[in-house]
């Protein structure tokens, strides 16, 4: 009986352990490891400043983004993107280009240059956002000094604003587009974006445009006294659904009005004015004439792989204010000082050829299509000298000075010889030679071709 009792009893303690471990089965199944995925929490674009490893996280960044803290665009954001000296002078009529710059994005942050690298992710985006992320730009349209005032009918250039300092405008261009700024928003979308293991978009730096500023001398225009706002800003708008950054900018809405999300996720501002040199009150000279042609007699390969060249003269026409005084002629700041300009495409040409300078200059000005059209001759370039034979280099940028002759800047004056006046104007001439030559015999090879160029003399003060 016992023992029957006991089978009685055994087989239902037998069933509530098999119950209860098989309980313990099914809660082990629900806390087992899974597969590593993400659940999205929520949707939109989010600012990234900061590495994350939470997959969950919708800040979430991989190994190896590039990410940190960055403030935006604040009024001293874009610090020394645009160095240029410009000269506001006696004789330049209103519109007249006195200065130029270009940058990058990169370089218009809070930090100024450098602000961020092209890598650098600024915003993730859920992959519904596709098609709903922009580029926004537009002047400082609620300034009045910056961005507001447009003066078009003043300067003669269309889209042109006053300019934070005295007697200036300025026009700036979005040269991915091509569109001219102003003060109403305008909007590029993002196409063609990195995305990360989850399929979100990542927003990086290298994804926003350069942007190009002109200023113009315009008498009577611009700010009664300089100030260092901004001249433009970048911003980004992004999201479909969710975190919607910067949702209240539109195309064509007016910044005078419309400022929504600045500084914080605005990515940079385009600022000269801090870094701009400004000659005003001088009097100075210009370029009058220069000799319009310089056809090189014929030589051979074999002639210049020898060593051989060809020697033409060029010679410049200067007029100088007749209160100027010959001794500010120099490279000295605040002095005259004249450059032979080449274009940024030739100056590119010999930079990849080894023939910049320990400056900015390039020592030789190369053809046209030179590397890319297989039609041009290589191995060869232009050599400039003074009389003396001591060698002037070519200057790449004529709102860069005070670098001397490495940059490519010469005394206005050096070996010029003193013509005629009238009642405004002293007349002076110099000469200096172009050399046509191998510039690296033995080491470039001589490759038959044409050759054809085009530079420009400019007088700037330093």
């Amino acid at each position: 009986m016992t023992d029957r009792s006991t089978n009685r009893h055994s087989l239902p303690a037998r069933r509530l352990l098999h119950a209860l471990l098989t309980m313990l089965a099914l809660a082990a199944g629900i806390v087992a490891p899974t597969p590593a995925f993400a659940t999205w929490p929520t949707t939109g674009c989010f600012k990234i400043t900061a590495l994350t490893a939470n997959l969950n996280s919708p800040y979430y960044t991989e190994p190896g983004t590039i990410a940190k803290r960055w403030a935006g665009a604040a009024d001293v954001a874009g610090k020394n993107a645009y160095p240029m000296t410009v000269q506001i002078t006696n004789f330049y009529p209103n519109g007249t280009l006195i200065g130029s710059g270009v940058a990058s994005s990169n370089d218009l942050g809070y930090e100024g240059v450098g602000s961020y690298s092209s890598e650098q992710v600024l915003f993730r985006c859920s992959p519904d956002s596709a098609g709903a992320m922009y580029e926004y730009f537009s002047t400082n349209g609620d300034n009045t000094t910056a961005g507001k005032t447009e003066i078009s009918s003043k300067t003669g250039i269309t889209g042109s604003y006053t300019f934070p300092s005295p007697d200036m405008a300025f026009r700036v261009t979005n040269l991915t587009t091509g569109q001219i700024v102003s003060r109403y928003w305008q909007a590029r979308p993002l196409a063609g974006l990195d995305t990360d293991s989850q399929g979100w978009f990542l927003v990086k730096a290298k994804n926003f445009s350069q942007y190009k500023v002109d200023l113009y001398q315009c008498k009577g225009c611009g700010a009664y006294l300089s100030n260092n706002q901004p001249i433009a800003y970048v911003a980004f708008m992004g999201g479909a659904t969710g975190s919607v950054i910067n949702k209240g900018l539109y195309p064509g809405a007016d910044h005078n009005t419309n400022w929504t999300g600045w500084h914080d996720t605005w990515v940079g501002a385009v600022n000269p004015q801090p870094s701009l040199i400004k000659r005003t009150g001088q009097t100075t000279c210009a370029v009058l004439n220069t000799t319009p042609f310089v056809r090189f007699p014929v030589i051979t390969a074999a002639e210049l792989e020898r060593g051989g060249s060809r020697q033409m003269p060029v010679k410049i026409d200067i007029q100088c204010e007749k209160a100027f005084l010959p001794s500010w002629s120099g490279n000295q700041p605040r002095q005259t000082a004249m450059g032979i300009l080449v274009r940024s495409a030739n100056a590119q040409s010999a930079i990849n050829a080894g023939l910049k300078t320990a400056g900015t200059g390039v020592r030789y000005l190369l053809s046209n299509g030179y590397g890319v059209d297989p039609s041009v001759a290589r191995g060869v370039g232009v050599k400039l000298s003074r009389p003396d034979g001591s060698v002037v280099n070519f200057l790449t940028n004529r709102y860069t000075t005070m670098g001397g002759a490495n940059d490519g800047w010469e005394p206005a004056l050096d070996d010029a010889i003193r013509g005629g006046q009238d009642d405004n104007w002293v007349y002076y001439s110099r000469t200096l030679n172009a050399t046509f030559q191998a510039f690296a015999p033995g080491q470039t090879a001589v490759t038959l071709g044409r050759y054809n160029a085009t530079a420009e003399a400019v007088i700037q003060i330093q």
